[in-house]
């Protein structure tokens, strides 16, 4: 493991290297499969994109961009992250995205919320989460459902998929609930 930042039981977090900008990272944000549901996939990504989005993260502090990392093959399979972080109101937006296809499947999606939701309220003191996602996006409603984010909101026809327009699902998750439930209270 190289500088992990929070460990799971398959994966870990870390912050993004120019090695990780360097292999697949800027090929998963073209990939239409991995972009189904991201409002930025239309359009197409490149090495030196990727780059440049690298550098300007790096010193933000409305943002937290981790790289996930498979800790049997310490391979690079995606990205994860608190965004639009604000401490004065304890707020932000959770993110993620599975790269490589062969860890999609399973429960590799699912660790990666915990662990962001682990740093959010337990290293960040952040009160409340808010997950968006669109209404056919069973992977993210089902990880969300479990994980007990209540809705609290919609967006009708928000989002062009599938030759239609989508609802856009507004979920939060607050931080004495999510104690309460995982006993650290």
């Amino acid at each position: 493991m190289y500088n992990p930042y929070m460990v799971g039981k398959q994966i870990y977090l870390r912050h993004p290297t120019e090695e990780d900008v360097n292999g697949k990272w800027h090929e998963w944000f073209s990939d239409e499969e991995i972009t189904r549901y991201m409002p930025e996939r239309y359009w197409p990504n490149s090495k030196e994109k990727q780059y440049e989005f690298y550098k300007t993260i790096s010193s933000s502090r409305e943002r937290l961009l981790l790289s996930i990392i498979d800790i049997k093959t310490d391979k690079h399979i995606g990205v994860c992250n608190l965004n639009f972080i604000n401490f004065v109101h304890g707020v932000c937006e959770i993110a993620l995205a599975i790269g490589e296809k062969e860890f999609r499947k399973g429960s590799y999606g699912f660790e990666c919320f915990t662990l962001l939701l682990k740093i959010a309220f337990l290293r960040l003191n952040l009160r409340i989460i808010k997950s968006n996602y669109i209404e056919s996006n069973e992977y993210t409603k089902n990880i969300q459902k479990v994980l007990r984010f209540k809705e609290i909101g919609k967006i009708k026809d928000w989002f062009w998929i599938n030759g239609k327009y989508e609802d856009l699902i507004i979920e939060v998750l607050h931080r004495d609930e999510w104690l309460k439930r995982n006993k650290y209270i």
